[in-house]
């Protein structure tokens, strides 16, 4: 579990941060704490806050009491802060799912305040600043207007919905939170056709409100490709990914996402996913994934747990590295010239520019430039 993982705090924090904490995970916090009486105790907070774990933390290390008064009521603040806010959200979510269902819309709920209730059972652990749901793209217009008139939601107007259609996967409306209508779950690295993820989509009900669910192949797919489109950055995405898969062990079939991973070019991707959250969180995989480690994985490993402990800075040109080593070169130098030479609507969503915007031109000129140096520090 801590191959790579060079200091005490390091371990530590990994050790409280795995979803589902158990007798052994204390017994081996408490044993490097004892070994280890010059522990920074600042460090592990820190690093809990900076990856979105302090919940975990928290929740994973308040039966027998590892730190000093003082950083245990930090982190118990932040527990109880982000269960203030899942409570909103679920209220929130439960609504919208309700609106669209009485109106014939077919919904899937993700991550978040979803994932808190019905993964976690506890909503003081995974914090979650929006809502964000899918419908299939022949429902989106109806969705947006349905939100618009019955929802109480509005557009986010500094940001263009033709550029969001063309260049993105999901539109943002406001409200009391910001929600995220998703049409596909991949973007730009590769091509999943957005009936997918409804073929083996299942009907579920939540606190009364009938919806839909991924089912837990894709769900796993899902979240794979979003650590990855997240530059595996920060260690909430790989908590969220390990109790997925630890929740579901027995009726995971991993034959068939090996299967459907290949068939959509992301078997490689998956496999060092699934690997690197099992030398991060221990989590329990499949023997015969984690043998087969390719030859690069060591020198990946090194590079994505370097953004991991060290933050990530220069997000677009180590997704650039990331696509070269885990994509095959055709589809990588599609996706590179895109990067340099992208379309008007993707500068001014990767920029944050106003739909109107004259900028997006000297952006287009400083965009080679840009990808190079910009810093972006987590």
């Amino acid at each position: 579990m801590f191959n790579k993982v060079t200091s005490n705090e390091q371990k530590l924090t990994l050790l409280l941060a795995v979803p589902f904490v158990s007798k052994n995970i204390q017994t081996a916090a408490q044993t490097i704490i004892s070994n280890n009486k010059h522990l920074d105790f600042q460090k592990v907070y820190q690093f809990a806050i900076n990856h979105e774990i302090a919940g975990f933390v928290y929740r994973n290390s308040k039966s027998v009491d590892l730190f000093p008064i003082e950083l245990r009521e930090r982190l118990k603040g932040f527990y109880r802060k982000t269960a203030m806010l899942n409570m909103v959200g679920i209220k929130e979510t439960l609504v919208i799912l309700k609106v669209l269902y009485e109106n014939g819309i077919s919904v899937i709920p993700l991550k978040g305040t979803f994932a808190s209730d019905c993964l976690f059972n506890d909503l003081g652990v995974y914090p979650s600043g929006d809502i964000d749901v899918l419908v299939s793209p022949e429902d989106l217009s109806k969705t947006k207007d349905i939100l618009s008139s019955k929802g109480g939601y509005s557009l986010v107007d500094t940001i263009s919905e033709s550029d969001l259609l063309k260049n993105h996967y999901h539109l943002i409306l406001l409200k009391q939170m910001t929600l995220e209508i998703h049409w596909n779950l991949v973007k730009r690295y590769f091509k999943v056709p957005a009936a997918f993820w409804w073929e083996t989509a299942r009907p579920m009900e939540w606190n009364g409100i009938k919806a839909m669910d991924l089912s837990v192949e894709n769900n796993i797919l899902y979240n794979v490709f979003r650590l990855f489109d997240h530059c595996f950055y920060p260690l909430r995405f790989f908590v969220l990914l390990s109790a997925i898969i630890e929740k579901n062990k027995n009726c995971i079939d991993w034959n068939l996402l090996l299967h459907t991973a290949e068939s959509h070019r992301m078997k490689k991707l998956l496999v060092f996913t699934l690997i690197a959250t099992q030398d991060l969180m221990g989590t329990d995989i499949p023997a015969s994934i984690s043998k087969n480690r390719s030859k690069k994985y060591g020198l990946f490993k090194y590079i994505v747990f370097s953004g991991i402990f060290s933050g990530i800075k220069r997000k677009h040109l180590r997704m650039m590295v990331y696509t070269l080593l885990l994509i095959n070169p055709v589809i990588w130098s599609k996706v590179f010239l895109g990067r340099i030479f992208p379309s008007t609507g993707e500068l001014r969503l990767r920029y944050n520019l106003p739909p109107e915007s004259r900028k997006v031109y000297l952006y287009y000129l400083l965009n080679p430039i840009l990808l190079l140096f910009k810093s972006r520090k987590k």
